[in-house]
């Protein structure tokens, strides 16, 4: 064998190795991909189905306490039902734009010792444009400071599905 050759066959196996790396790699990258998905979903589905096994009255104290330290003020709170917290436009500034957003958290009670909430964030651009969502990270927010416990099996449970779907082929 020349030198040539023998470079040629090195050259040959160092591109087929770094192929076989980068296509592990990108394997792994979507598998990751796939497990971040599935758990990202599993935990935004359990949330927003989740119910307090608490009283909606006993919710808004943490809910306002969360609302404050993002520097959102409490404009109203519906005090008979302990149902809706309503926060004011809080405006942000971003480079040149300003944005404004405000909070909506409704609570409905299945049973007198429960409670389901949504929190709707709506979102005004500089040039009027305004949207409404549910915001269900916000819910984890409060969720994960109300009741811990619940918070811990559904993070559980969706790294579980994470690994279900990372393991899938595809």
């Amino acid at each position: 064998m020349t030198a040539g050759a023998f470079n040629q066959g090195s050259t040959m196996k160092k591109l087929l190795s770094l192929s076989l790396a980068v296509l592990a790699l990108s394997s792994t990258g979507c598998a990751g991909m796939r497990a971040a998905a599935a758990r990202t979903k599993f935990i935004q589905n359990a949330v927003m189905a989740h119910t307090y096994q608490r009283p909606c009255n006993d919710i808004w104290g943490a809910a306002r306490t969360m609302l404050f330290a993002r520097d959102f003020q409490v404009k109203s709170a519906d005090a008979a039902a302990g149902l809706t917290l309503e926060t004011e436009w809080k405006i942000t500034q971003n480079g040149n734009s300003m944005n404004s957003s405000r909070y909506l958290f409704q609570g409905s009670a299945p049973s007198a010792g429960s409670c389901q909430v949504s929190a709707t964030r709506a979102a005004k651009t500089q040039q009027g444009s305004t949207s409404m969502a549910r915001d269900w990270q916000m819910e984890w927010d409060l969720l994960k400071q109300v009741d811990m416990e619940a918070a811990q099996r559904i993070e559980t449970d969706a790294t579980a599905a994470g690994e279900v779907a990372r393991n899938q082929q595809g």
